[in-house]
């Protein structure tokens, strides 16, 4: 190293430690060293893109605000109706739950048809959901899902574990199927 590059660093750490010196001192005296900053807690925007297995398309989606939220439990809240016999009768549809929340969180994307960009809309998205291949849906909505912690309060512990048992499952087929590749490609 020169002298100039050891004087500048000479200077830097003696700018440093000085700094630490006031610091210290205001700190001492009970002088705020920081200025708090007020949070701004209107307009909560927070956009995620879920890259898809080719890594260059993606499907991007809201961390939802309130008002999205609410807008997304008004289309899947369901009546329940009590038959004169007192039993309860909710009527479910887990598909049009997943449906909702998809329309709901999805804002954007880069995706193309036949080589071709498909610019992001409504009528674009519900197309898509139509005849998109069901992995890669399952794939954005657990993105979905994991970005907005409170949609998964409603699954409880035997959920969980179903759906442990489900990838458990799925983990065995794929290890029989690609070692019952292997054993054909040696032949």
């Amino acid at each position: 190293m020169d002298d100039d590059n050891v004087s500048s660093l000479d200077r830097g750490d003696e700018e440093a430690r000085r700094a630490a010196q006031v610091e210290d001192a205001m700190r001492a005296q009970g002088v705020p060293v920081e200025e708090r900053v007020q949070e701004d807690y209107f307009g909560f925007e927070d956009i995620r893109n879920v890259f898809l297995p080719d890594g260059i398309s993606f499907i991007s989606h809201r961390v939802m605000n309130e008002g999205k939220r609410r807008q997304y439990l008004k289309m899947v809240n369901r009546d329940i109706r009590v038959q004169r016999t007192g039993d309860a009768y909710l009527k479910s549809s887990p598909g049009e739950d997943r449906y909702a929340l998809l329309r709901t969180a999805i804002c954007g994307w880069n995706l193309q048809r036949n080589g071709v960009p498909v610019p992001f809309s409504e009528r674009s998205l519900n197309d898509w959901l139509e005849v998109a291949n069901p992995r890669i849906v399952e794939l954005v909505e657990k993105d979905i899902r994991m970005s907005n912690p409170w949609l998964l309060q409603d699954l409880s512990l035997e959920d969980i574990d179903n759906e442990i048992k489900n990838l458990q499952d799925l983990r065995e087929r794929k290890v029989e199927e690609e070692e019952g590749n292997a054993g054909s490609s040696t032949k």
